[in-house]
């Protein structure tokens, strides 16, 4: 119990400091952007950004859970963190497993009744969608995005 209540205030942190840097974030200095998440996920999960992309998919949700309970702004920050280092590897094959990442969480979102989900998450999980289709994406986050899109979690 220590240890769930450690990581999940490890990830609370994250998802504060990732939330700061979306939020100061610009679109011309996307280097900088990959950098300031690289910190953050050394400061506050012990890993790398690298490590966040990689993540297999069952691992992602689960940090996105304390006490067996779905944490919804937890899932959106990770979501928007991976959508935003998507579009920053936008020409490089890192994309398409952060896009796909990215998509699982905002579909985790809208299979929950319970999260305060934003109007426009049908139009990013769209645009995430057609991302991901064009992009190599890891057999096991395909399988995970295929039993969503099934009706199993």
């Amino acid at each position: 119990m220590i240890h769930q209540d450690v990581l999940m205030r490890q990830i609370r942190q994250f998802t504060k400091a990732i939330t700061t840097l979306l939020g100061q974030s610009s679109r011309e200095q996307p280097d900088d952007l990959l950098q300031g998440i690289d910190e953050a996920c050394r400061t506050h999960l012990d890993g790398r950004a690298e490590d966040l992309r990689t993540l297999p998919p069952d691992a992602l949700v689960e940090l996105c859970h304390e006490n067996d309970r779905f944490v919804p702004d937890v899932a959106q920050t990770l979501a928007r963190a991976l959508h935003r280092m998507g579009e920053t590897y936008e020409y490089r094959d890192e994309a398409g497993g952060c896009f796909a990442r990215s998509l699982l969480l905002y579909r985790h979102l809208l299979h929950d009744p319970d999260a305060p989900v934003s109007w426009q998450a049908g139009t990013t999980v769209a645009a995430l969608s057609k991302r991901v289709d064009a992009l190599p994406v890891d057999d096991a986050t395909q399988e995970a995005l295929a039993a969503l899109r099934n009706g199993a979690e």
